[in-house]
């Protein structure tokens, strides 16, 4: 996979920030990474009550996210790529995404410093926020400190209390908790949708047209966080057509063993040339974990077997 990342979207330096033609604009600031049940009820409750009073919804995020820039985590992070977090937003009803780039001038920031500079560029009137929001360096701005600086500025704070499902809090934290363990059916409960995997379709070893099991490989964004290892229902979206398939997570023990996790899918009832073409799966449940076979007879009759328990699954799915 590469490591280097194009970003999908345009990534604001704060400093560079322009004015923008919003006047008393009701603006939320977060990472929103997944765009999970919790941020789109918070979305959807901004955008209902702006449209009332004819108010624009614009939201503040951040790339790279706050926990990747100090922590520096080994193993992949991110929900979505910025570009699929600002459609998801949008797709909700909102004017505007903007993306700031968060370095180290970035986190210096005081709150005041940088919700001055919202109110003359966007035009802020007023600020949503959920319990434990603070902002700016240190997390000084909490949110006692932001009634303050609205007073100051011009700006309301309104608090929006947390979204829960199940009696659980909904969180990025908890969808990377499910992802980890290959709970695909509980991330889509958390997501509203199920979790999505995009890339282009590179060529593999071959190995599976020479043994009758085509199959499409891609490599996803390296930063994108996968489901755990093992063998899933997805659907696949290619060509502005859904088919269905079977994938696995993994790292081919019984042919190779690499030393790099792969994500190669198997479109059912298909055949065709997709080298080249952008790829998106969208994991519906989890059928096994990975293992290795004795052979190629062995391992072919485990493919037939999670078939058939896919085309079972996707009776109940929607595509």
């Amino acid at each position: 996979m590469d490591n280097t990342f194009q970003p999908d979207i345009n990534i604001i330096d704060f400093n560079r920030l322009e004015a923008l033609p919003y006047q008393d604009a009701c603006i939320t600031i977060g990472n929103f990474d997944g765009v999970h049940l919790g941020h789109q009820a918070i979305i959807t409750r901004m955008v209902r009550k702006a449209q009332r009073q004819n108010r624009p919804v614009l939201v503040v995020t951040f790339y790279p996210n706050p926990f990747v820039y100090f922590n520096h985590p080994e193993l992949p992070f991110y929900l979505s790529t910025p570009g699929e977090k600002e459609r998801l937003l949008v797709s909700l009803g909102v004017e505007r995404v903007i993306t700031l780039r968060f370095d180290r001038e970035f986190a210096n920031l005081t709150a005041e410093a940088f919700l001055a500079e919202l109110k003359q560029k966007l035009g802020l009137g007023v600020l949503v926020v959920g319990e434990d929001f603070a902002l700016g360096k240190g997390r000084q701005g909490t949110i006692p400190v932001l009634k303050d600086i609205g007073r100051q500025h011009s700006f309301s704070v309104e608090v929006i209390s947390r979204i829960e499902t199940a009696g659980k809090e909904v969180s990025s934290t908890l969808v990377r908790q499910a992802l980890d363990v290959g709970q695909a059916d509980q991330v889509a409960e958390l997501l509203g949708r199920p979790y999505q995997v995009a890339g282009v379709v590179t060529h593999g070893s071959d190995r599976g047209s020479k043994i009758g099991l085509p199959t499409a490989n891609i490599s996803p964004w390296a930063q994108k966080k996968l489901p755990a290892v093992g063998v899933y229902a997805t659907l696949v979206h290619l060509w502005d057509q859904v088919y269905q398939g079977i994938t696995n997570i993994g790292v081919r023990p019984t042919f190779e063993d690499q030393a790099q996790v792969n994500v190669e899918t198997h479109i059912l009832d298909f055949d065709g040339n997709i080298y080249g073409e952008k790829m998106n799966l969208a994991f519906i449940e989890k059928l096994r974990d990975e293992q290795k076979f004795s052979g190629v007879e062995a391992f072919l009759a485990q493919i037939e077997r999670d078939k058939a328990t896919a085309r079972r699954i996707f009776q109940h799915v929607k595509t």
